[in-house]
């Protein structure tokens, strides 16, 4: 009948010798070196800290219902301006004749409580008189991230189109895309709120132009929204008016974020462990070379022998 290996244990020998010696300074030394040297070289080959990390998300996106519409025509002095924000400039109020019809959908495509895309149309009345050269729409957006990083600001869609000819349509569709010049500072169940404010204010006293002056303090921002143009079509012909068709998607969006301590450190943790496991064998086998061969003077200790 055969045998079978049911159990094993390692025997344990052991080499002593004195504080004050050249086999303690050596096992000193040699553990030192296992300790640090991982370190150093996970440390040197980048990487080890995780100074930025990111994720995706499907921010939930609504249309705040403030806008401004802004049809350059042959005469720059006379541009059309529609928008609740356009009243607050005196010399566009009389343009607001010509703002015949707005409408503004929000599809949720997957019913999971967030919208999918923004759907808005536009129809202005153009006079007789005029030929409509290039169009800026400037929509307001209530922008919010709800799982890592809690943040939740009042954001702008820019879409800007220039015509040869005089046009009676436009369609644009694009995607929505946050925009980051620094990491987001992810605090747990804290909202940063800091650009929750309305973008759309105006000063009297302010002698830039409307457009001008909204566009300086956004960008003055560290987090914005773009739109990314995917396709773009515009009509020409003489009809009086021009219909402006927008469509955009709310995809998932990049999230850039500065990690706390403990994510830092479960990050840099596996890089050093995995080279310290490497440098405990090599010293372990440079140790038991040493000793075996009795280059360094230590007491053996073997159990089975009387000491």
């Amino acid at each position: 009948m055969g045998l079978y290996k049911l159990f094993s244990c390692n025997v344990e020998i052991q080499y002593k010798s004195c504080l004050l010696s050249k086999a303690m300074l050596f096992t000193l030394v040699t553990t030192l070196l296992t300790i640090i040297l991982p370190f150093l070289i996970a440390y040197r080959s980048r990487g080890f800290w995780l100074r930025t990390h990111s994720y995706y998300e499907q921010p939930s996106v609504r249309f705040a219902y403030e806008y401004l519409l802004v049809a350059e025509t042959n005469d720059p002095s006379q541009p059309i301006v529609c928008g609740e924000a356009a009243a607050l400039n005196q010399e566009f109020v009389n343009g607001e004749e010509n703002c015949v019809q707005i409408q503004a959908q929000e599809h949720d495509f997957n019913e999971d409580g967030k919208n999918d895309a923004l759907e808005l149309k536009f129809i202005l009345k153009v006079p007789q008189e005029k030929t409509i050269s290039s169009v800026l729409v400037i929509l307001a957006l209530d922008f919010q991230l709800k799982t890592t990083c809690p943040l939740h600001m009042q954001s702008l869609a820019f879409i800007r189109e220039s015509f040869i000819l005089p046009p009676t349509g436009l369609k644009h569709y694009g995607d929505i895309e946050f925009y980051q010049i620094t990491d987001l500072p992810c605090v747990r169940n804290i909202i940063d709120i800091i650009y929750n404010n309305s973008l759309m204010s105006y000063s009297k006293r302010s002698s830039e132009n409307i457009v001008e002056f909204i566009m300086t303090n956004y960008f003055q921002r560290q987090f914005t929204t773009l739109v990314k143009t995917l396709y773009s079509n515009g009509y020409s012909g003489h009809t009086g008016h021009l219909k402006i068709d927008l469509h955009l998607r709310i995809p998932e969006m990049e999230v850039k974020y500065t990690p706390n301590f403990l994510q830092e450190l479960k990050w840099a943790w596996p890089q050093y462990l995995s080279l310290a496991f490497i440098f405990y064998w090599i010293f372990n086998r440079i140790k038991m070379f040493v000793f075996n061969h009795r280059l360094l003077m230590a007491w053996k200790v073997v159990p089975w022998k009387k000491h």
